[in-house]
């Protein structure tokens, strides 16, 4: 049975005549006839008597005709309650997301989002964790992939993956050092980076001085002096990680302590979010989740093991 069918045969009901109904449908009198035959011949029922001056409903077409009536009124205002979406404007979905994840995460997350969730317009906001959690508070993002919970009662956060915190540099300038220096060994290297980047919070909260550390605000400069050789980087191996994997640069564990950050997703309680946000998150997780299964980026699990022996020996140290 086809809706077309169903309206087809309506028409007839409505006009008495198979040449006035197939003029007002705009189809040949032969298709509309077919059409009709087809829905008697599956409910096994005549609905019409033919006769000189037309048709006529039969009982069972006079009891069919007032239901379908019915069913076809309501499939019209279903249309019409959602057709003002072809037009309506697109919902704003604003994520805050720290630097490292912009490069590796979110041109899939919105490549994959574009297409699951066309309803959303989504827009990105690259800033590190402070900035991130000041801005969702303020309202002035939706959701932030930060290095740090937010601690208010509007927003909950999920972990995503936790991430050591490495030393990467040339070839020159990391010279023959071990593959595991102290964090006190890295401090005192020639570094780039963004006072509110991991190492000078570190390095405060340690009380250990950056004696020849740079402030670079711009990530694309600290990347490509970390790059030519000039300045190191303290931070995750995503940051280089091509660099790295073809040779080009070291990329060293910190110890004593080692620095691990835990990511989190930042975003108003489940309960208020809509379904187009929890499709978006969603995307995000899973995506997460992939990278952590594939070792691509040496992130581990919110809660793995390796990570917590760490901590249960002292060797660790989080930063949000």
């Amino acid at each position: 049975m086809e809706l077309r069918q169903l309206r087809y045969f309506c028409k007839v009901a409505e006009h008495r005549s198979f040449t006035a109904a197939a003029r007002a449908l705009n189809v040949s009198q032969p298709t509309l006839g077919v059409q009709v035959r087809k829905l008697e011949e599956e409910l096994g029922l005549g609905l019409f008597r033919r006769h000189s001056r037309g048709v006529e409903l039969t009982e069972a077409g006079s009891i069919y005709f007032s239901q379908i009536q019915d069913v076809l009124r309501r499939l019209e205002v279903a249309g019409q309650s959602v057709d003002h979406l072809r037009t309506a404007p697109r919902r704003a979905l604003r994520i805050g997301v720290i630097p490292s994840i912009g490069i590796g995460v979110m041109s899939t997350v919105l490549e994959a989002a574009e297409s699951l969730v066309p309803e959303l317009e989504i827009s990105i906001l690259v800033e590190f964790t402070e900035n991130l959690s000041r801005a969702l508070t303020a309202g002035e993002i939706d959701c932030a992939l930060s290095f740090a919970p937010v601690r208010d009662e509007r927003f909950e956060c999920t972990p995503l993956y936790v991430d050591r915190m490495r030393l990467i540099g040339s070839r020159s300038l990391l010279g023959d050092l071990p593959d595991t220096v102290p964090f006190e060994v890295a401090a005192g290297l020639p570094l780039a980076m963004d006072r509110d980047s991991v190492a000078p919070r570190a390095a405060k909260e340690l009380g250990v001085p950056l004696t020849r550390a740079l402030q670079i605000r711009s990530m694309l400069l600290r990347q490509e002096l970390v790059a030519n050789g000039q300045r190191g980087f303290i931070g995750p191996y995503l940051f280089m990680h091509k660099q790295i994997e073809n040779g080009e640069l070291r990329c060293l564990d910190i110890e004593r302590p080692s620095i691990w950050c835990r990511l989190y997703l930042n975003s108003k309680r489940s309960q208020t979010l809509s379904e187009g946000e929890r499709r978006v998150f969603g995307v995000v997780r899973q995506h997460i989740d992939r990278l952590i299964r594939s070792g691509e980026y040496r992130w581990l699990p919110p809660n793995a093991r390796a990570f917590s022996d760490a901590r249960d020996i002292g060797e660790a140290y989080m930063l949000y």
